[in-house]
């Protein structure tokens, strides 16, 4: 029969070790996701940071100084957030410091630091 399979909600990330403290602001303030946790993992030698979403799922991040790094929007995977109200995140979002990425796709786009990029959909 048909494998059913779904995209989870957990995401791995890497980041380069100088963004650690804005990126924890980042998802602290910006984006309410507070606090965030450290956590120390065999074999990485660097913390992780744990971001938990209010309305569930988790983002980890994981540090190495050879993570890509950018101040323009990186081409790698895009990530959604789900939100009631996708304008106001974004514009938490943009008041926290945060940069709007335009895209023809959807009109709510933001950028963290190092250049990963968020969309937030309405929740379903």
């Amino acid at each position: 029969g048909q494998v059913m399979i779904a995209l989870g909600s957990n995401v791995h990330i890497f980041a380069r070790p100088h963004r650690r403290e804005e990126l924890a602001r980042c998802f602290e303030t910006a984006l309410g996701c507070g606090p965030v946790r450290t956590v120390e993992h065999p074999g990485i030698d660097q913390p992780m940071l744990i971001v938990s979403f209010p309305g569930g799922g988790h983002l980890s991040i994981e540090f190495t100084d050879d993570a890509p790094d950018d101040e323009q929007p990186r081409l790698g995977a895009w990530l959604e957030l789900r939100a009631a109200d996708p304008a106001a995140v974004l514009q938490a979002a943009l008041g926290a410091g945060l940069i709007q990425v335009q895209h023809p796709g959807h009109p709510y786009y933001f950028m963290i630091p190092g250049g990963q990029v968020f969309t937030i959909a309405p929740a379903a």
